[in-house]
């Protein structure tokens, strides 16, 4: 069990983390990027379950995906068991767009850690996914 003192360590350095990566933004395509990876990842699905995924308000969800269905990255159809619904589902040009995306933001992470080991960057990777699991069992609970 750890102590008190390094548990506020731990958060203290999380936020300023978190902080920092926001500062590295290369563009403001942040929020396109988490609609399209929270498609990415749980496949064609209805406005309110992606936004339940993303942890975001529907009506926020709602204007960006209009937005990038516009764009051509989202596609959109009636929902066949509610036609009032629709579903949403990654296009081609959304797929490639998110690629592109997550290939920058791994470059400028590349770059930012050029003093650290492969070694060093796996072990980091590790316990944050370690970490990432903990506190999903725990909300879980």
């Amino acid at each position: 069990m750890i102590a008190g003192d390094t548990a506020t360590g731990l958060i203290e350095a999380f936020r300023a983390v978190v902080r920092s990566g926001k500062a590295l933004k290369q563009d403001d395509h942040q929020s396109a990027a988490a609609v399209l990876a929270g498609l990415s990842r749980g496949g064609e699905q209805r406005l309110g379950r992606l936004a339940c995924g993303l942890s975001v308000d529907p009506s926020v969800i709602s204007r960006q995906v209009a937005a990038l269905t516009r764009a051509g990255l989202v596609g959109r159809r009636p929902d066949p068991e509610d036609g009032r619904a629709g579903l949403l589902s990654l296009t081609a040009a959304g797929a490639r767009w998110l690629a592109e995306h997550r290939r920058r933001e791994a470059d400028r992470l590349v770059g930012v850690l050029a003093g650290w080991s492969e070694d060093d960057a796996r072990c980091l990777l590790g316990h944050l996914r370690k970490l990432e699991d903990d506190i999903s069992e725990e909300t879980h609970r």
